[in-house]
This record gives C-alpha cells, sequence and structure tokens, in this order.
C-alpha cells in the first residue's frame, strides 16, 4: 500500500491510497497545509500496515 500526496490546482494538498496492483482505493479531503495531509497519514498508518510507503509528488 502507498500514500501518494499530490498538490491541486488551486495550492492545496490531497493524498490517494493505492493498493500494491497500483489501484487507487481511497482519495482523502482537500489540506491547506502539506504537514497536515502528513499527519493524516501518519494517523492512518498507526492502524494499518506500518511499512507502507509515503510518496510526494506535490513539488
Amino acid at each position: 500500500m502507498r500514500f501518494v500526496i499530490h498538490k491541486s490546482r488551486d495550492g492545496q494538498y490531497y493524498f490517494v491510497i493505492k493498493a500494491s496492483n497500483g489501484e487507487i482505493v481511497a482519495t482523502s479531503e482537500t489540506y491547506v497545509y502539506k504537514f497536515s495531509a502528513l499527519s493524516t497519514i501518519e494517523s492512518m498508518k498507526k492502524g494499518i500496515n506500518s511499512e507502507s510507503q509515503v510518496i510526494d509528488v506535490s513539488d
């Protein structure tokens, strides 16, 4: 499972959760700050496989 962080056209951040086969299984709400998205990801990782990757493509 991978978390991929994106930056939307309006400058806000969101992430998608991708399964190991590359399929998107969830999309987050948008966040004004990247650290808010990262904080949510870290909270989610505590309840699932902690070895999930975080990929930042927002830059």
